[in-house]
């Protein structure tokens, strides 16, 4: 089983994108101009509490733009943050912050969106609690505004992913920048991903089903599962690391041959394996791959 369809080109993007229609420092209109020059090809506006609409005109010729919004809930010791990603108008309607995040992500289900949990390292989310929620869509594994000088560095959820990964909870992960400031935060973390069509929806679904990869740099070109191996082809990159639900395997870290081939040996008691490709000091990362 290949991953990746190598008929179909790879979209860069962002999923998640603060404007002046909430507390963000550009105007929709600049943020996705912004965006589009530095060689994205779709953008989520995902504006607090509501569904920022662009105006006629702004949307930069050869972007899309993907309709969101962000929900947020305070609890006791943690917060939660929810996107919803191609929702319908209707969304400022169904927000209630008292009834919590599972409200929320039915709200999101019922405007025709997809939940993603954002941040859960920012936001001090618990294993337990991200195991209470049920119809998560997928998850941030890297956001870039959770890191200096905005923030505290926890940017990266990715150690406290696994625990829910092994608790067979597999959700996408996605890089995204939550795009606050236009400055460091800005185009430190993106998902590539292979829509059958150039249209949100189509987006979407390929998130949902798996073509698709996130990264602060390096490239994952292909992933293949065949007869309890895991091949992966990258960019040069310096180690490709196999994480899975094993508290220890040797051999998981990886010196690519000729730096841009690694493969794994899936073990009989691995329920999922998550790859990391390591570049420098970037990282691109793979959702998790089911394994039994």
């Amino acid at each position: 089983m290949k991953l990746f369809d190598e008929k179909l080109p790879f979209l860069k993007g962002n999923f998640h994108t603060h404007t002046t229609e909430s507390d963000g420092q550009m105007t929709p209109a600049e943020a996705m101009k912004a965006y589009r020059q530095k060689g994205y090809d779709f953008l989520a506006v995902t504006d607090h509490r509501k569904l920022t609409v662009p105006q006629s005109g702004e949307i930069p010729e050869g972007l899309i733009w993907i309709p969101g919004t962000e929900l947020d809930y305070t609890l006791e010791n943690q917060v939660c943050h929810l996107l919803g990603l191609g929702i319908r108008p209707g969304i400022e309607k169904l927000y209630d912050k008292q009834k919590g995040p599972q409200h929320g992500i039915d709200a999101i289900h019922a405007c025709g969106g997809l939940a993603v949990l954002a941040h859960p390292s920012w936001s001090l989310n618990t294993t337990g609690f991200m195991l209470e929620l049920d119809g998560v869509d997928a998850v941030e594994i890297w956001n870039s505004v959770s890191m200096p000088p905005y923030n505290a560095a926890r940017g990266d959820s990715s150690m406290l992913l696994d625990p829910v990964f092994a608790h067979n909870r597999l959700w996408p992960v996605l890089a995204n920048d939550d795009t606050h400031y236009y400055g460091e935060d800005f185009a430190r973390g993106w998902n590539m991903v292979q829509p059958r069509a150039r249209t949100a929806q189509a987006i979407l679904e390929a998130v949902r089903e798996g073509r698709a990869y996130c990264t602060q740099g390096p490239e994952i070109r292909q992933i293949t599962y065949e007869n309890h191996q895991i091949t992966v082809e990258t960019s040069p990159c310096d180690r490709v690391i196999f994480y899975s639900n094993r508290v220890y395997s040797r051999g998981r870290c990886v010196t690519p041959e000729n730096g841009t081939y690694a493969c794994w040996n899936v073990l009989p008691d691995e329920t999922f394996v998550r790859i990391e490709v390591i570049a420098g000091d970037k990282r691109a990362f793979s959702s998790p791959l089911r394994t039994v």
